[in-house]
């Protein structure tokens, strides 16, 4: 079967729906799937082919609001008239044009990441607009998949919709004693607290610096992974709470042996989002046996399954308060660490997801062959 994802930002790339990408698809080529990925040119040139996948790369405004909009829409119609998959695969809700390729016989797959409405960066009128993405996207799709039981839920709720529970994944973790972070940054493994992924608002980054100010843990550090992309000015305000601390690294968007170390050695993974999917970064950390603190929402409670702490999502002062419980208490991180992981690779393997996505695939032929 030809398989076509719309669309990703670029190949590789630090974004959730590109590491889930990049995981599944070659795994889906090794099943026997052709695999079309479409990209957007401003993020970069990956090669045509990438790990077995062909990738697309099309032009689209460079801006938060009209990159998708554009990109997806010339995506769309090189699906419809020259591709021509046996299933259109898009990913989010912030698309308008998953109607198109139902008119050309194409049967249309619709996964859920996340609810992008929700993000705090929009203003109201762009909220309005996503919420109709949303609305058009659910009721244009041949079949809805999605990565979280909080996910399926709402769409339940909110549109009587059945969908799909295909979540995010994890491998097998690489640990990596310390090295090429102790060159870089000086880290010697369990003198840091590690927070990675996107340096965007709703990943509250700044309710963590608060807090660290606030606590200023005795020889620990605070490691934040990640890169800013289009939220330049939110980074700034990072560097501004930071206050020339030099005991907050930013390192930038890590991968490889070094994101295997800081994974690792840390002494705790601390995850503040306001907004997730699934996230994949904290299943990440507990894979890797980390003692794992996180906020309170719904997504991060169920993927850590209470192998790990919570805090109330916003308070940097209960953040301060659960970050300096467990820096005085090396025992409590020590059973958390081997709590983490119990469990995980069962559930949420890589290859157990790409199976998954490869009888979804399979069953919405046969229905599409059915209803001709």
């Amino acid at each position: 079967m030809k398989i076509a994802h719309i669309i990703l930002k670029t190949m590789p790339y630090g974004g959730g729906i590109e590491k889930y990408i990049e995981e599944i698809g070659p795994r889906l080529v090794q099943k026997g799937h052709e695999v079309v990925v479409y990209t957007m040119r401003h993020y970069g040139t990956p090669p045509a082919d990438y790990k077995g996948m062909r990738i697309k790369t099309l032009a689209a405004l460079p801006t938060k609001a009209g990159e998708k909009i554009t990109s997806s829409f010339l995506a769309t119609l090189d699906v419809c008239f020259k591709e021509k998959p046996d299933v259109g695969h898009f990913h989010s809700f912030t698309q308008q044009t998953t109607f198109l390729p139902r008119w050309f016989g194409i049967p249309v797959l619709v996964q859920g990441h996340g609810l992008e409405w929700k993000r705090s960066r929009w203003s109201p009128s762009g909220k309005a607009f996503l919420k109709m993405s949303e609305w058009i996207m659910v009721h244009s799709a041949d079949t809805l998949s999605v990565v979280s039981r909080v996910q399926q839920a709402y769409l339940k709720e909110k549109y009587g919709k059945d969908s799909v529970y295909i979540p995010t994944g994890i491998n097998p973790p690489k640990r990596e004693d310390p090295s090429e972070i102790t060159r870089s940054w000086g880290l010697k493994g369990r003198d840091y607290f590690l927070s990675a992924g996107r340096l965007v608002p709703e990943k509250g980054l700044h309710t963590l610096i608060e807090a660290y100010q606030a606590l200023k843990p005795q020889g620990l550090k605070l490691v934040i992974a990640g890169d800013a992309g289009h939220e330049k000015k939110y980074f700034e305000r990072l560097q501004a709470l930071a206050a020339g601390n030099p005991d907050i690294l930013f390192t930038g968007y890590v991968t490889g042996k070094p994101y295997a170390e800081l994974m690792s050695n840390a002494y705790a993974f601390l995850l503040p989002s306001e907004l997730e999917g699934l996230p994949t970064v904290l299943l990440e950390a507990m894979s890797y046996g980390n003692c794992c603190l996180a906020s309170d929402i719904a997504e991060n409670l169920e993927a850590l399954g209470g192998r790990g702490r919570t805090f109330k999502v916003g308070d940097a002062q209960d953040l301060a308060v659960q970050m300096e419980e467990l820096a005085s208490n090396p025992p409590e991180t020590d059973r958390l660490r081997t709590l983490a992981p119990q469990g995980l690779l069962e559930s949420f393997h890589w290859d157990k997801i790409a199976g998954q996505f490869h009888q979804l695939y399979l069953d919405m032929a046969k229905g599409r062959k059915k209803a001709s």
